[in-house]
């Protein structure tokens, strides 16, 4: 029995090491068009579908050589008006000073629905964590409440203002 025990807790940990990678369904349609996105060197990507420019790592992470890496100095999870605040006090990344906040339309077209745990397209977003991440859109029916995106699955969640989620930022692709 003791080794059995041992056994089930050893591919616990094993699955909880190896739990980076999202599943995903080859026969599912992608709903993520990645041949419309431009990856570039400098941490960001270019989708000519949607005209926005996406932070490739969350905030909280920082791109080093084409991955993102957890920063430890810096907070990656916010409540809704402290990743409002974030995103207004987002320094300059990538020669551009205009990153914000996406709304919900905005952060749930970065979505892969034949992937879960995360369901995101993980080359092009590294390191994306399969938690909510927070849009800018208010839920108009509720005060206390937000939308945000839940990337375990990609769902779209209205949750209180106080839970602590992840933060994307984003910008328009000026012409």
């Amino acid at each position: 029995m003791k080794s059995f025990c041992q056994l089930v807790v050893a591919s616990l940990l094993t699955a909880t090491a190896l739990g980076a990678a999202a599943e995903c369904n080859p026969t599912l349609r992608n709903t993520f068009d990645a041949s419309a996105v431009t990856a570039e060197s400098n941490g960001v990507l270019v989708d000519s579908k949607t005209g926005l420019m996406w932070m490739r790592c969350a905030l909280g992470y920082q791109w080093q050589s084409g991955n993102c890496v957890r920063d430890e100095s810096q907070t990656a999870e916010f409540t809704w008006p402290d990743a409002l605040k974030a995103a207004a006090e987002a320094k300059a990344f990538a020669g551009y000073q205009d990153w914000r906040l996406p709304n919900r339309k905005e952060l749930a077209s970065i979505v892969e629905a034949a992937c879960h745990d995360p369901a995101i397209n993980l080359t092009l977003f590294p390191a994306t964590e399969a938690k909510g991440y927070w849009s800018s859109s208010p839920n108009n029916f509720a005060e206390v409440l937000a939308w945000g995106i839940n990337f375990t699955n990609g769902d779209h969640i209205s949750t209180s203002r106080t839970n602590l989620f992840g933060v994307r930022l984003v910008r328009e692709v000026k012409p």
